[in-house]
Formats: C-alpha cells, structure tokens, sequence
C-alpha cells in the first residue's frame, strides 16, 4: 500500500519533524522511513513546507501496531461488552509487577486479562490480583499471581532511587511518589527528620539521596521490610538510621526532632501524641489520614492536637491519591507553635 510522504534532508530531519509535530501533520499511525539521504515522514494529507527544500512523495508505506493505551483497549477483543463494563480502568504497577482488583464476576477470566497485560505492556513480567484488603498489622494484603513469573519480589525505580521489595510481605504504593517528592523538596540540610511507619524506605531514603539532612532516622515494625530498607540504603548508598520495633517505644528515645513524616492514613491519630512529644518548637509534622476533603482533615488535625493540649499553624492540606469513592488519602503539614 502507497502513502504520501514528505521527503526531507536528513541533516533537516529533526528540525523539519519538530514543525510537522507542530502543525498536526504526521500519520503516527504509519511507520517513518529512512535512507542513507532522506527521512520520509508520512502525513495525514499533502503539504510543502514554506521555506523548507522538502518533496511530497508517494511510496510503499507501513503500518505500526497500534499500543492500547488503558487495560480496557488491550482486552477488547478478548472480553465481551458487558466484561468490559465492569474491568477496572486501572492498575497499579511496581518494578515489573502490574497489580489489579477483578470483579467476581471476571474471575473465571483471570488468566486472559493477566496474559493480555504481560503481551502488551512489556515492562510486566508479573501479573498480581488483589485477594483481600490492607488489614493487617505490617498493612500486607493477599495476592495471587494470576500470570508471567511465580514470584512477588521485584525492584522499582522512583526520582532516582532503587527499592527492592516483596510486595507480599512489606507495603509499598507507587501513587504516592510525587507526594514524597513533595515531602523530600521541604527538608532543609540542618534538620533532625524522623520518618514513622517507614516500609521498605521510599520517605526516608529520597529525603536522605536529595537533601542530606543532618540526621534523618526510620521506624518500622516489619521485619521483612526493614530487612529490605537496609539493602535499600546500602543500594542507593544514602545515611540513614533504621530501627526495627513500634514508633510508641522507639520515638521517644530518639531526642527532638524538626520534622517527622507520619505515613499511616488508616491509624495516624492514635500515634500523633508520641510524634508531638518528640517534635521541637516550630518543627513540622506531616500526618496522613482518610477524609472526605481537606477540610475534614484539617479539623480532625486541629481537633486531637487541642485534646492534646499543643497549638498548631496549618501550612497545608493535600489530597494525595483516593482510598475509596468520595474518601481520600489527604496529607496535613502543620507546624507546632
């Protein structure tokens, strides 16, 4: 099959390309070509470039294999209309592992879905399928890999940073990167920074790579993940002191700090006495929870600290990803008066 192409000096390639991109010209959907002289772009209809030495030519063309751009459109000739209704719209992926929800109702369908993914994404080897919610004590679920590798291990890379990590026994969520970027950016290098409830070290470790405060330290309770936050530290070669047991013990043995991170949404409350108490006069806590909007959270903050007996200056309330419809993950920095 012939397509009209526009033949270009390849030392004007470049150049050329960048004006067509410009004007909404070139066919994506058929394959650029090229010879030891000229670049031939395909276009979506004939044009001449002005001031452009460039040729409309017809010739032998080929067509690319479109990339489905969502899970659905990589299943649609796999799964009926009403399947594809009630298919998520997302997944989450670790490293090389892709993680997803399915409907009961597309169980008996698992391994398709999962085999599609692998075939068409080709950065997933794994393929895990959530079995029950976040409920235990070290926030681990229940998976099953339903297609690629038998394994649940994998290493993910994140603003520069390498983490190991076995996602069925230690937490770790990748919608939250931006937001411990956001975190990281705030650190100044003379502070003492406590990170609680700390995982496989995502907060602590970023912190630690970019800002290179005066001491940065790390509780976790799980011993498989602080198992692999010390590979991980060893790995991205960063100072960071680990502390293996519960934040209520550890934390107050540890002195004042000026800035504690306290990612733990579903309980964070029960544990803002403890960080309080171990927080220096104008130092700032950053306190996950599960709220409707922002301002739910920002009462709920004000509210345990006047119980409390501490005045507080809220600096912010963000919104960092959704738990469930209408109720999201919402971080509030404060700063102790």
């Amino acid at each position: 099959m012939k397509r009209i192409h526009l033949k270009v000096k390849k030392e004007d390639g470049e150049r050329i390309r960048k004006r067509l991109m410009e004007i909404d010209l070139i066919d994506e959907n058929i394959k650029i070509k090229k010879d030891n002289s000229f670049i031939y772009f395909p276009l979506k209809r004939a044009v001449n470039i002005e001031n452009e030495k460039t040729e409309i030519v017809e010739i032998e063309c080929i067509k690319l294999k479109k990339h489905p751009k969502s899970l659905k459109e990589s299943l649609k000739d796999k799964l009926s209309e009403r399947e594809l209704k009630i298919l998520p719209k997302s997944f989450d992926i670790i490293g090389d592992i892709a993680i997803l929800e399915i409907p009961k109702d597309l169980e008996n369908k698992k391994e398709i879905i999962g085999n599609s993914l692998i075939e068409t994404f080709k950065n997933i080897r794994v393929v895990l399928m959530k079995k029950s919610k976040i409920e235990t004590e070290y926030r681990t679920r229940g998976f099953e890999i339903i297609a690629g590798e038998n394994r649940t291990t994998t290493i993910h890379r994140e603003y520069g940073c390498i983490y190991k990590m076995d996602i069925a026994s230690t937490y770790f969520s990748p919608r939250l990167g931006s937001e411990r970027f956001r975190i990281a950016e705030q650190v100044k290098k003379r502070e003492r920074v406590l990170v609680m409830f700390a995982g496989i070290g995502p907060y602590a470790i970023l912190i630690a790579k970019y800002k290179n405060p005066k001491e940065i330290y790390a509780i976790e309770m799980n011993p498989d993940a602080v198992r692999y936050m010390r590979e991980n530290v060893l790995i991205n070669k960063v100072n960071v002191n680990i502390i293996e047991g519960d934040v209520r013990e550890e934390t107050p043995k540890l002195g004042k700090f000026d800035r504690i991170v306290m990612p733990l949404p579903k309980d964070c409350g029960n544990f803002l006495d403890t960080a309080l108490q171990s927080l220096r006069k104008k130092g700032i806590i950053h306190f996950y929870n599960f709220s409707h909007n922002e301002n739910e959270s920002i009462e709920n903050v004000r509210s345990i600290t006047e119980n409390l007996g501490y005045k507080i200056e809220i600096l912010n309330a963000i919104k960092c990803g959704s738990y469930s419809p209408g109720l999201y993950r919402i971080c509030v920095d404060f700063r102790m008066l």
